[in-house]
């Protein structure tokens, strides 16, 4: 398991807003909108009326037809963006971008400035087209699978600290066939775990039949906070909850080497888990139930994500295993990167020098996407890899590499304070650069071609991410990684265009 190292302050800088993705589910407003909605809920949590602050949301708005056609939208986008790589959501994100950027203007849209704006017969016809030629767009917009195990190099079964009361000779069994199903498939699939049935669950049907009754496994997507993913909340026996929410925070709580103030809000962000499975396993019915592992876990810095296993098969059910799984990187070694740090407010200050009006909702949404990618990219880094190689992105993000340097230039000859962050940008990436390798190197054991190919892929991610205000649809080709067949890149990674 690689060791791994981060500094909360640093991420909190890389992720600060960019960018907006869709016009999110919109209707007329009522007083019960004043109220948040429930967070894991992906579509109800997009935003509403009560936050509609562009020109096209307030619109949108006042027109039940254009909600309904919104709404469809929105859904198709973050079904698209659920199961895709960090490189499919950069496309996906900036083709939203360049898609609302340019309905005002498709549209012919009333200003701005006008109150409770109501579109005209045209533009209400304009905008319905728009809407279902983006939604067909994105519907047939196919990213590569999601594949590999590189998560394995990260996440690892233990018995827990304070657990081994339990049931320890079948908690060692049950945590080495976990990591086993991680090392062959990436996830706690109970189809590679010797022994293992699944009856309901994450990696299975929702539902699965238990002497004679239902058993349930409760699947939804959270929001942006949780990825748009696909998440469980709990399990029921014949409609009865057996473990929800808060089950894995408490069996933590009772175990007297992990009490602690975090229980009191232990659930993730989106108030759910990573995975819940029901299976059969040596002669026991056993629910597992999986904190989130990566940038969303519910593990504070240098704490740990966790996982669970109860007998369900027996009532109430009886806790069988605590296990760790993921440490959430500690703080202090990012911040401790001086060039790296000075890169970044460079690139910030780049990135702020343009505002596209895609509205504070859009904005909190994308930041939230946004933020995991570059998490990923610093923090997991041999998942990003394996994302790059086995999508076919690395050719793709090369060719993208080579516009976001050309668009900078350009960017920089309009202005001489542009000109001025321009020339400091460039003069910071190499140490910038440096220190990613000597960081993956240290905290992660990474070999040096492993480290240099990582920090590769961070440098054209975190340029990038500087570029996304200035050129907002900078990416947004809806057939890449195909677009890049056969084309050579024209600039190395840490080129300086002059």
């Amino acid at each position: 398991m690689r060791i791994l190292a981060q500094d909360a302050a640093l991420t909190a800088l890389l992720c600060v807003a960019l960018a907006g993705c869709v016009i999110h589910h919109v209707r007329p407003y009522s007083p019960d909108m004043a109220s948040a909605p429930p967070s894991a809920d992906a579509a109800a949590a997009s935003t509403n009326c009560f936050e509609a602050s562009t020109q096209a949301e307030r619109v949108v708005c006042g027109a039940q037809d254009l909600a309904a056609l919104n709404r469809t939208l929105v859904e198709t986008w973050q079904s698209k963006l659920r199961p895709a790589d960090f490189a499919g959501r950069d496309v996906l994100l900036a083709a939203q971008r360049r898609f609302l950027l340019a309905l005002p203007q498709t549209c012919h849209l009333p200003d701005a400035a006008a109150p409770n704006p109501a579109p005209s017969a045209q533009q209400a016809a304009c905008l319905a087209a728009a809407f279902r030629r983006q939604t067909a767009a994105l519907a047939a917009w196919q990213g590569p699978p999601v594949h590999g195990t590189a998560i394995a190099q990260y996440v690892h079964f233990k018995i827990a600290a304070g657990a081994g009361s339990l049931n320890p000779d079948l908690c060692r069994t049950l945590a080495g066939d976990a990591n086993g199903a991680l090392a062959h498939a990436g996830s706690v699939d109970p189809a590679f775990m010797p022994g293992a049935q699944e009856i309901a669950g994450t990696h299975g049907p929702e539902t699965g039949a238990l002497a004679g009754q239902n058993v349930h496994v409760q699947i939804g997507f959270a929001n942006a906070f949780g990825g748009f993913a696909q998440r469980a909340r709990g399990v029921t026996i014949g409609g009865a909850s057996v473990l929800d929410s808060v089950s894995l925070g408490s069996l933590l709580q009772s175990m007297a080497e992990n009490q602690g103030g975090r229980f009191s809000a232990y659930a993730s962000q989106t108030g759910d888990y990573g995975s819940a499975d029901v299976f059969s396993y040596h002669g026991r019915i056993v629910a597992l139930l999986a904190d989130t592992w990566g940038y969303d876990t519910p593990a504070a810095p240098g704490g740990f994500a966790h996982a669970g296993a109860w007998d369900i098969g027996v009532r109430p059910p009886a806790p069988l295993c605590l296990f760790e799984t993921f440490q959430m990187p500690a703080e202090r070694d990012l911040e401790a990167l001086p060039s790296l740090a000075a890169w970044q407010a460079t690139l910030q200050q780049m990135r702020e020098s343009a505002a596209p009006d895609l509205g504070v909702g859009f904005l909190r949404d994308q930041a939230q996407v946004r933020a995991e990618i570059i998490w990923t990219l610093l923090h997991t880094p041999l998942v990003a890899t394996e994302q790059a190689r086995t999508g076919g992105w690395t050719n793709w993000l090369r060719l993208r590499h080579d516009i976001v340097l050309d668009t900078l230039f350009t960017w920089s000859e309009a202005a001489p304070a542009h000109k001025a962050l321009f020339d400091q940008a460039f003069a910071l990436q190499h140490p910038a650069a440096q220190d990613i390798v000597s960081f993956y190197q240290q905290t992660q054991a990474l070999s040096g071609p492993e480290a240099q190919e990582a920090a590769g892929l961070a440098v054209m991610e975190l340029l990038y991410g500087a570029t996304v205000t200035i050129a907002p649809g900078l990416g947004a080709g809806l057939q890449a990684p195909g677009d890049a067949a056969g084309r050579k890149p024209r600039y190395p990674i840490l080129a300086s265009p002059q």
